[in-house]
């Protein structure tokens, strides 16, 4: 056992078989005698990496690249521990000698691609990944990732063919799959029809992989009915998310005699808000680092009468574990704007405008709660700052706006926003967003508006503001903000209507494009709803027309909206609960 490549060989060996433990005692006895063989070192990295242990990973792949600095697999398992130990910046410039020393192995540039992806380096990102595909079509990870840099960056449709390409050339991958089923949502050309198929193949297939008889929770009885509801909620986004922003109404208004609510977070993100959130809640679980059946067993032991996925099929989400039925009732809420397509999932919660009544119901997997309404409550993630008051009889430069995520900026929108412009003379449209911090986003959405005959001086485009009242402060240069389509905002119109800012939406026909319809309504203000893109332009023009009708909506929407049923917490969490125990009694075998 004293050989080196005897010892090599059977740590190799182990590896093989998946027991990383054994291989480790092999690879530890080898390096304390020989504490400079890089490829020991190597699948030492490995072999951690496997177990999730990467700060011991990165130990091993650091020396592995120091003893064997032009072995291009060791510089990328040293930007994959990198990476994982949020040293980003570093793991790509790893990634970058191990592509420079093996230009043609594909795996390098999927590497360098999803690492600059990570920190929204998007033009880079995409130019690394299209080499990869230029090397080969078999790898979907690059289609994968090439496609997400390109929704990002506002070009849904171009990412949806790549994805259909890759399906082409490797059929049935569960993450193409997955890809093009959230990509079809910023898509105006995937109808309903195709949108309700894609998430039944999607969530069929992941289920498929699932226990096809999940244990149930023991079913209530109707001494159960009236005793406090115990309601879990499972999230990747409790800290500085959107999706925050209408929980906290929930753990802050609910009463503790009806209704507790306990926290699993899917995600090891912490900020402050995840403090305050966690000092609301019950109970808070932190499962991101269990596996699915340890995951399943924590929620289970919490005897919940009814569990809430908020994510739906977003990054990082971990909703398919409902389909194990770790509480009587299931339900998903909030942070999808379409029907995942699980059976496991019992009810959906949504409101009458979202979702209109028969139409609705016969189209979705799960059976539809309205919340009327409106199906959300809204609060601020801080004290907003001073509305800055508008001349009703200034003559300036009218400027609209839109801070929504650029995915949302469809083929067909930026037309409308174009007609807009175009009938406004001197106005200027200001966009808002993550993405446009990266160089091609800019010049992506410069070189639409230009194919419009829109000039560039009259677009600005702003990247994020980190300070959140310097955010909202933001919204004191905008006159009329402009919803996108298909995919409404949510967010982002309730901030511009705190902050005085009237929204024109256009109406579409599912959930997706009905969430403005819904926060307009609540808050009072239909006029801004248009029911075909004529009559979004229409608005939209005429509105900017009337400097006394803008100053009229600045002076007024901040009193409206926190006076309206979106703000309404304590009342909205008196609703909230009434279908809830609704379901339940009927759980219970009780009579409604």
């Amino acid at each position: 056992m004293n050989n080196p490549e005897h010892l090599y060989h059977k740590a190799f060996e182990a590896a093989s078989q998946g027991n990383y433990e054994l291989a480790l005692v092999f690879l530890g006895e080898l390096l304390s005698r020989h504490p400079a063989i890089a490829k020991a070192h190597h699948l030492s990295a490995t072999c951690c990496m496997r177990m999730g242990d990467f700060q011991r990973a990165l130990q091993h792949a650091r020396s592995a690249v120091e003893y064997a600095p032009d072995h291009p697999p060791s510089r990328w398992v040293l930007g994959i521990c990198l990476a994982q130990t949020d040293q980003h910046d570093l793991a790509i410039e790893e990634f970058k000698m191990g592509c420079g020393l093996a230009p043609q192995e594909a795996d390098g540039w999927n590497n360098l691609g999803h690492a600059l992806l990570e920190k929204r380096r998007f033009e880079e990102a995409e130019a690394a990944l299209r080499r990869g595909l230029s090397i080969t079509n078999k790898m979907p990870n690059l289609s994968v990732g090439l496609a997400w840099c390109l929704v990002q960056t506002g070009r849904a449709d171009e990412a949806l063919a790549v994805l259909a390409a890759q399906d082409a050339s490797t059929p049935r991958e569960l993450a193409v799959l997955y890809a093009r089923t959230v990509m079809s949502l910023y898509s105006e050309k995937v109808n309903a029809a195709a949108l309700a198929q894609l998430h039944r193949e999607y969530a069929s297939r992941v289920e498929s992989q699932l226990p096809a008889r999940p244990i149930r929770p023991s079913s209530p009885g109707p001494a159960d009915a009236e005793r406090p509801l115990r309601v879990g909620l499972l999230s990747p986004d409790m800290y500085g998310h959107s999706v925050s922003r209408f929980v906290e109404p929930l753990l802050l208004h609910s009463d503790r005699d009806k209704i507790r609510f306990g926290v699993f977070s899917t995600n090891p993100m912490r900020d402050e808000i995840t403090g305050r959130l966690d000092s609301m809640a019950g109970l808070w679980s932190e499962i991101f680092r269990l596996p699915d059946q340890m995951a399943v067993t924590e929620i289970r032991n919490q005897q919940l009468d009814i569990m809430i996925d908020l994510a739906g099929h977003m990054p990082m989400n971990r909703s398919y574990l409902l389909h194990h039925r770790p509480a009587v009732i299931t339900m998903s809420y909030i942070g999808y704007p379409h029907r995942t397509g699980y059976s496991g999932i019992d009810y959906r919660i949504v409101d009458s405008i979202t979702d209109p009544p028969a139409e609705a119901d016969n189209s979705s997997s799960e059976k539809l709660l309205r919340l009327d309404p409106c199906f959300l409550c809204f609060m601020p993630a801080v004290e907003p700052p001073p509305i800055e008051p508008i001349d009703p009889a200034g003559s300036g430069p009218l400027t609209f706006g839109s801070y929504n995520n650029v995915a949302k900026f469809s083929p067909g929108l930026l037309d409308l926003w174009a007609r807009i412009l175009k009938q406004t003379p001197g106005s200027r449209l200001r966009l808002k967003g993550f993405a446009f911090s990266d160089a091609s986003t800019r010049n992506h959405i410069a070189r639409e508006f230009g194919r419009r005959e829109i000039e560039p001086e009259r677009v600005e485009m702003m990247g994020m503001i980190p300070v959140t009242r310097e955010h909202l402060a933001s919204y004191g240069g905008v006159h009329v903000a402009l919803d996108t389509y298909p995919y409404h905002g949510t967010t982002t119109t309730c901030e511009a209507l705190l902050m005085g800012v009237p929204v024109v939406t256009l109406a579409g026909s599912e959930h997706r494009s009905r969430v403005g319809v819904s926060l307009l309504t609540a808050v009072g203000t239909p006029e801004l709803i248009a029911a075909n893109p004529d009559e979004y332009v229409k608005i939209a023009v005429e509105l900017a027309k009337d400097r006394a009708k803008i100053a009229h909506y600045r002076d007024t929407l901040r009193a409206r909206i926190t006076s309206s049923p979106l703000m309404d917490g304590p009342g909205f969490c008196a609703r909230f609960e009434n279908p809830l125990r609704g379901v339940w009694r009927q759980a219970c075998g009780a009579n409604p």
